[in-house]
C-alpha cells in the first residue's frame, strides 16, 4: 500500500515527534542524573519494576515505528537545534514578559515595591533571552 506525498509528511512528523518523546522520556526521565536548574528540580516517584516496564513498553513502540518507517519507506523527521532554540526562547520571552509587577495584577493587589524590586530582574532576564536569540539567529546574507 503506497502514501501521496501529504499522507508521507504527516506520518513522518507524527512519528518523529513520538519518537523525539521517547528519546526525552529516556534521556531525562529515566536516568539516575535527573535534570535540575536554579528554578527547576525533577524527582522520581517511579518504582525500579515501574522504570522496567516503562522501558520495555519504549522498545516495543520502538520497533513498530521502525516496522512503519520501513513499510512505507519513511524518513525521519529532522529538526536542527537552531529552529527548536528559537521556539524555546521565543515562547520564554513570552512568559517571563507576564511576570512583570504590571501582570502579576491579575492574581492579587501588587505590593507598591513589588515593581522596583521584581521588574528589573525579569528585564535583565528578557535581556538576557534576547542575547541567546542573537546568538542563535542565522545571518540571511
Amino acid at each position: 500500500m503506497a502514501l501521496n506525498e501529504h499522507q508521507r509528511r504527516r506520518l513522518e512528523v507524527s512519528l518523529g515527534l513520538l519518537d523525539r518523546a521517547l528519546l526525552e522520556v529516556e534521556r531525562n526521565y529515566l536516568s539516575a542524573d535527573l535534570p535540575r536548574g536554579e528554578m527547576f528540580e525533577l524527582t522520581s516517584d517511579l518504582t525500579p519494576e515501574e522504570e522496567t516496564r516503562i522501558r520495555a513498553t519504549i522498545a516495543q513502540i520502538r520497533h513498530r515505528l521502525r516496522r512503519l518507517r520501513e513499510a512505507f519507506h519513511l524518513e525521519p523527521h529532522r529538526r536542527d537545534v537552531r529552529s527548536l532554540l528559537r521556539g524555546y526562547f521565543s515562547h520564554f520571552w513570552a512568559v517571563l514578559s507576564d511576570c512583570r509587577a504590571s501582570k502579576l495584577r491579575g492574581y492579587g493587589e501588587v505590593a507598591p515595591q513589588l515593581k522596583q524590586m521584581l521588574d528589573p530582574e525579569i528585564e535583565a532576564l528578557l535581556a538576557l533571552i534576547e542575547h541567546l536569540e542573537r546568538i542563535i539567529e542565522r545571518r540571511r546574507e
